[in-house]
């Protein structure tokens, strides 16, 4: 079942309410992270650029009608203001709205908003209770600060590109931009705590975190190790460094991912597939000893899992407790009776989009997930509406647009989507 945008129910009252966010970021990691705040109730005014707005809407295929897949994915429930914050009026337009904003989210390189007087010293001087969250590739200083960030780039630099993949192939990055969204994680945590220490004090505070600092910390137990005793981790494709067997094995007509991370589990897995000898065998016998002959244990428990269909011995491992599962594509995936269940995928309204679904919020709080179900806006669809709010008269709003500070569309198209 797939959720509507518009099912009623008895929600509590969404945390983030009355909060609004200014939203200069773009791509993936920042956009990210304001969607988390959206969905969590607070208004989110996203700037964009007027000439094609956020590089995201341009990534495509894959796409949803003429929509990038990948904007709608992490856009929703914000507010499209498309303004060229590089003019002296589309800066000004940031400072005015700074003055009743509770956050400001940025994703710029080091020292391109100081340029601007759009820098935390700037902003917290016009909105001392302002928090404002800076996510940068290799954080504000040392000597990568100016240095721009991209996710599978940090997977290089922090390692975890040397520990991903097969033992014998070249380095892989991870499938999902893991770095990205990490990073707007952290940056969501981050706000939350500025707002609670502002509760706290009166005052804002400049909140930052970087793709690296997330990447480290994505290695933080294979640091530890090093530290320890030196060992450096390298690719195990998907087996455990301290755990065997914990890993993939091919079926008749597939692939099996089967975890036995204790010495009765084992035992139970190799009665479950006839190798009753296994156990006993003092090269299987212990969680070390498998670690050490782990190469020859896949091989045998391989051979009988083979002997079978991935449906099978999924049945009958899981029958038995054991942990195990098929390993599943995104086709399979949407419609898994478990995802269904917990209603992780919602339908949201769109104006051109008759089926547009997407993945909701992955926290409940007293049974509702996300608090508010709105698609991703078209390029400025809330300009007019944001400037006037701001007391700008029709003649400077149509000076903007005229000289290209400001983008909008047409009538109809701001109707359509407001419908």
């Amino acid at each position: 079942m797939t959720v509507d945008a518009d099912t009623p129910s008895a929600a509590p009252r969404a945390p983030l309410a009355g909060i609004t966010i200014l939203d200069l970021t773009r791509n993936l990691a920042g956009p990210f992270c304001t969607m988390i705040l959206a969905d969590l109730g607070a208004r989110v005014i996203k700037v964009e650029r007027p000439q094609g707005g956020d590089d995201t809407r341009q990534w495509r295929p894959p796409t949803w009608g003429t929509e990038s897949a990948l904007f709608l994915a992490v856009n929703r429930n914000k507010e499209s203001l498309a303004l060229d914050i590089d003019t002296d009026a589309g800066a000004d337009v940031v400072r005015r709205l700074v003055k009743s904003a509770d956050v400001l989210v940025e994703s710029f390189k080091g020292g391109s908003l100081a340029k601007r007087k759009l820098d935390y010293p700037h902003v917290s001087a016009i909105n001392p209770r302002l928090v404002y969250c800076s996510l940068t590739g290799f954080g504000s200083k040392g000597p990568h600060a100016e240095r721009p960030g991209y996710d599978t780039l940090v997977q290089a630099y922090s390692g975890i590109m040397s520990i991903t993949g097969e033992p014998d192939g070249r380095p892989v990055r991870t499938g999902p931009s893991i770095i990205d969204m990490t990073t707007g994680m952290w940056g969501a945590i981050g706000v939350l705590s500025g707002l609670r220490n502002r509760d706290l004090t009166g005052r804002g505070q400049h909140v930052e975190t970087s793709l690296l600092e997330t990447g480290i910390v994505w290695m933080s137990y294979f640091i530890a190790g090093f530290l320890a005793d030196g060992t450096v981790a390298g690719p195990m494709g998907s087996s455990h460094a301290l755990i065997a067997p914990y890993e993939e094995f091919a079926t008749r007509d597939g692939y099996l991912f089967v975890a036995a991370p204790n010495d009765r589990l084992f035992a139970k897995l190799c009665t479950t597939l006839h190798v009753e000898s296994l156990p006993a065998d003092p090269r299987f016998r212990t969680n070390p000893d498998r670690l050490q002959n782990r190469a020859t244990m896949h091989g045998l428990l391989e051979a009988a899992l083979r002997t079978q269909d991935t449906e099978h011995w999924d049945e009958r491992l899981q029958a038995q407790g054991i942990p195990c599962s098929r390993i599943q594509s995104v086709d399979t995936l949407v419609d898994d009776p478990q995802v269904v269940a917990l209603e992780l995928i919602r339908r949201y309204a769109h104006p051109t989009i008759e089926n547009l679904r997407l993945v909701d919020h992955p926290i409940s709080y007293d049974g509702t997930r996300s608090f508010q179900h709105n698609a991703a806006p078209s390029l400025g669809q809330h300009t007019r509406d944001i400037l006037e709010s701001l007391g700008y008269a029709e003649n400077d709003i149509a000076a903007m647009a005229r000289d290209g500070t400001t983008a909008m569309p047409s009538p109809t198209e701001t109707q359509l989507n407001r419908d």
